[in-house]
């Protein structure tokens, strides 16, 4: 990109400074002043001013220097000003084209797990997802995945307060068979609706995690039976936990 303004090289080297640091983790002024190509008393100089200002740290006996606190506030603000739909959208079309089926987003919301984003499938007989749709915790597979990031305790408070209804033969009613299901969910990282609300429909859906390790939303994909039979599966769940994966990467998990 051609600059058409000078760069204020003091400036220029304190922000070099904090990507040196991101990529090692910890370094020293002897080692930094190499990195710049300036003597050991400007790089101490541009440290302290650094430090001084909450950027940078000095930590242990070595006099090395780490990433500053401060700058937590920065990516925290940075990411409360995402939408996570802009971010996770073109991932779920890709998702969406790779099988062939409808892909959706949810996020909990007032203990309900709510459908905030989808791309309804390709093919002219499959799923539609509505945006708005509450996903049930016991027979849903992104309600399933959001419990599953619960503690049982409030997975039990949640189940206690819903009216679990019984949609199909497959459904589980019974909060603590739930809950048993939920563990293997929690271990394995992703939920399956196995026609629990709709016969003849099948659902995947892992979560999508942020830049502290918390569940943020659920992404998955549904479509008819016969379009996701048993050896598909295993394919469909690669899938969506790679475009989970991917999201909270740009999420900075």
């Amino acid at each position: 990109m051609e600059k058409n303004v000078q760069t204020i090289n003091s400036l220029a080297r304190g922000l070099k400074i904090l990507d040196i640091i991101h990529e090692h983790g910890k370094i020293g002024v002897t080692e930094l002043s190499k990195f710049l190509g300036v003597n050991k008393s400007s790089a101490y100089r541009l440290l302290i001013t650094l430090e001084e200002y909450g950027y940078v740290e000095q930590i242990g006996e070595n006099g090395k220097y780490t990433l500053g606190l401060k700058l937590c506030k920065f990516r925290e603000k940075i990411l409360d000003n995402y939408d996570i739909r802009i971010i996770a959208r073109p991932f779920m079309e890709t998702l969406s084209s790779v099988t062939g089926e409808a892909a959706g987003l949810s996020i909990m919301k007032d203990n309900k797990v709510i459908l905030i984003d989808c791309c309804n499938s390709p093919h002219h007989l499959g799923v539609i997802l509505q945006i708005g749709d509450v996903e049930e915790l016991n027979c849903t597979a992104h309600g399933k995945a959001m419990l599953y990031s619960l503690p049982e305790d409030e997975q039990r408070r949640l189940l206690k307060a819903e009216n679990l209804k019984r949609h199909t033969p497959n459904t589980m009613t019974n909060a603590e068979d739930i809950i048993k299901e939920s563990r293997l969910n929690k271990e394995r990282n992703y939920a399956v609706d196995n026609e629990e609300m709709t016969l003849g429909m099948r659902c995947i859906a892992t979560n999508i995690y942020d830049f502290n390790g918390k569940v943020v939303a659920a992404i998955g994909i549904s479509g008819p039976t016969n379009r996701l039979p048993s050896d598909k599966i295993p394919d469909c769940i690669n899938a969506v936990m790679e475009t989970a994966n991917n999201i909270s990467r740009k999420l900075g998990y």
